[in-house]
């Protein structure tokens, strides 16, 4: 049976990546620092997962798993040298951390076996192989360094923080999403590509990058950012807002415009996309918060990140960001409640960014601060697309 080993056991680790693994007939070693959850899944080797929908939930059991503390640096380094995959899902934050047992882990492979490893980055950002990689390197020699394939993936699949009150019914139960589909990156891989239901191997990936966190996640960050400002507490009750579904769809719009153009793909596939994605937030059964999916702003804003790259694209395509605006000027009102400064001076800063796209969203960051309704910001959107745009004919 070929071995599957999972740094990271959390919400991601169990409520997707184990799912994939145990149910395509792997087993599955979790690496992870917390003694509790190891201890768990090593005495049961199973744990429940609830696939939840706005009707209710179907609970099926995860199986054939157990795990090793990730601080056990001998034993981790042993399970990653031995494994047929290994998998990354601990948060962005958090990579710098698993680096000396991957090199521990990868060194000793090359001694044993010499077989290549594959690492599927299952993190939410941009770059990862890159970020990994340069980490990677101060350690590794090239030709270890060179034995690595470094996988990034899209992680579509919403997993929401688990309710407390139901962790202390069982703490290792985990909820999600239908969703199970993980594409990832076909070229990147050194070793076999695992023959596994729901692996999407996809080239080029750059697309499928792009495509999550251009749409998906911004789609979800402004979502988030306009129902924290109108007092809703979850993702699914914000997106039942009419004026927020309405702003939310033109900004996926607008991305998936400039991702069709950018990478000729058809647009009939993107729209379809937004709709189910629009969807899916709206799924009671998840729970998620909007504070959860809101959080960090500045990373969310930052260049590269899912509003202003987002709005990069667009601009790029010689089109106007005015939806993807409105979430970029909620994130700054929000940001500007804990963080008091001059409105033009943070969104630059955080941003990296100016011009058209600075502009409209300070514009909008000032109407939301003045507690103007959703309907002026949709009509100031409306207004400024219909100065800024040729009459189509």
């Amino acid at each position: 049976m070929k071995k599957a080993v999972i740094i990271g056991a959390g919400n991601i680790g169990r409520g997707f990546i184990g799912q994939i693994f145990s149910e395509g007939g792997w087993e599955v070693c979790f690496l992870d620092v917390s003694e509790s959850v190891v201890n768990a899944l090593n005495l049961r080797r199973e744990y429940p997962l609830e696939i939840v929908t706005s009707a209710g939930y179907d609970r099926r059991m995860i199986r054939n798993v157990r795990a090793v503390n990730g601080n056990d640096r001998e034993n981790a380094a042993r399970e990653i040298a031995s494994a047929d995959i290994c998998v990354t899902c601990v948060g962005a934050k958090a990579i710098r951390f698993i680096i000396p047992n991957l090199c521990a882990g990868i060194r000793l492979r090359l001694v044993e076996s010499g077989k290549p490893l594959d690492l599927l980055i299952c993190e939410n950002l941009m770059h990862a192989d890159e970020y990994i990689r340069s980490l990677l390197e101060p350690e590794l020699t090239p030709d270890e360094l060179a034995s690595v394939g470094l996988v990034e993936t899209s992680v579509g699949r919403m997993v929401p923080v688990p309710d407390p009150e139901l962790l202390k019914e069982d703490p290792l139960l985990v909820r999600a999403e239908a969703y199970s589909v993980l594409p990832c990156d076909r070229d990147a891989f050194r070793g076999e590509i695992p023959d596994i239901p729901n692996l999407a191997p996809s080239a080029p990936f750059r697309y499928i990058i792009e495509r999550k966190l251009y749409i998906h996640n911004m789609g979800h960050a402004l979502c988030a950012y306009l129902g924290t400002l109108r007092g809703y507490t979850c993702i699914s009750e914000a997106i039942g807002d009419p004026s927020i579904r309405t702003i939310v769809r033109e900004a996926m719009t607008e991305s998936a415009l400039a991702l069709s153009a950018k990478f000729g793909r058809p647009l009939s596939d993107l729209m379809a996309h937004t709709s189910d994605l629009i969807r899916r937030f709206g799924n009671t059964g998840l729970g998620d918060t909007c504070a959860r999916v809101g959080a960090d702003i500045p990373r969310k804003l930052a260049s590269s990140d899912r509003l202003t790259g987002a709005a990069g694209n667009v601009i790029g395509t010689g089109s106007h960001p005015a939806w993807i605006a409105v979430g970029a000027g909620a994130a700054l009102a929000l940001y500007l409640k804990e963080n008091p400064g001059d409105p033009d001076e943070t969104f630059r800063r955080l941003t990296d960014t100016d011009g058209e796209y600075a502009s409209l969203a300070l514009k909008y960051c000032e109407m939301l601060r003045e507690n103007r309704s959703l309907t002026d910001i949709i009509a100031e959107a409306d207004r400024y697309l219909t100065a800024n745009t040729p009459a189509i004919i």
